[in-house]
């Protein structure tokens, strides 16, 4: 840990940016090497309207979990292309970020205010709270996101509903997208409750959102 701080320390926020963006890069070459091969999304003859409800959510399923990588990619592109159409939208973006790096990752101590100690844990939240505000009230940086995510959340859910699957099993695969979402979320969720947990909320406050988690799970 006193490397890896000492490391962080000696490159500063400009080199830990550079590295942050080195591996959101290799983030994306990994969907990328896990996605299916671009052909099938736009292949006309898979084209069809489903039967009725429950076709249409058994394709949803389906294609979520063989095609889901190609969404995510899709979404990712429309958010770059969105940042990138508007370069005064990446501005706050950056300064929040580099407030993160600086006090998460180069200062990496606790932060005494009235005599109590706070630590990462605290700090990262009021970071997402500072974040939320800044992003969301201060900017319309959130308003531009959340529209180019909902449309092409659409986009991707009028494609699945609409491409028939191919023949085979229809049972979920360890290596699908949807699998690794969830499995990926739960990871996420349990560091978000550590860390909340940290400053002082009670656990019993999660149990009714991890009980809507697995039920979410096991639904799909």
């Amino acid at each position: 840990m006193e490397d890896e701080s000492g490391k962080n320390k000696a490159l500063g926020v400009p080199g830990l940016m550079l590295a942050a963006g080195r591996h959101v890069i290799d983030d994306v070459k990994g969907l990328q090497a896990r996605a299916a091969p671009w052909r099938e999304l736009v292949d006309h003859r898979a084209v069809s309207f489903p039967t009725g409800v429950y076709d249409g959510l058994a394709r949803l399923r389906r294609n979520a979990n063989d095609l889901g990588y190609n969404y995510f990619l899709i979404l990712l592109a429309l958010v770059a292309t969105c940042l990138v159409m508007r370069p005064s939208l990446l501005l706050p973006i950056a300064g929040i970020t580099a407030l993160w790096l600086y006090v998460l990752r180069v200062r990496a101590a606790d932060v005494v205010v009235g005599g109590r100690a706070f630590g990462l844990h605290a700090q990262r939240i009021a970071l997402v709270a500072f974040a939320v505000v800044v992003l969301h009230f201060a900017t319309n940086v959130s308003s531009v996101l959340f529209s180019a995510l909902f449309w092409g959340v659409v986009a991707c859910t009028a494609h699945a509903a609409l491409r028939t699957p191919p023949p085979g099993d229809d049972s979920q695969s360890d290596g699908g997208f949807v699998n690794a979402f969830f499995s990926r979320g739960a990871v996420a969720w349990s560091q978000v409750k550590g860390g909340v947990e940290a400053v002082g909320v009670p656990s019993q406050w999660f149990n009714a959102a991890d009980q809507a988690w697995a039920r979410l799970s096991g639904a799909v």
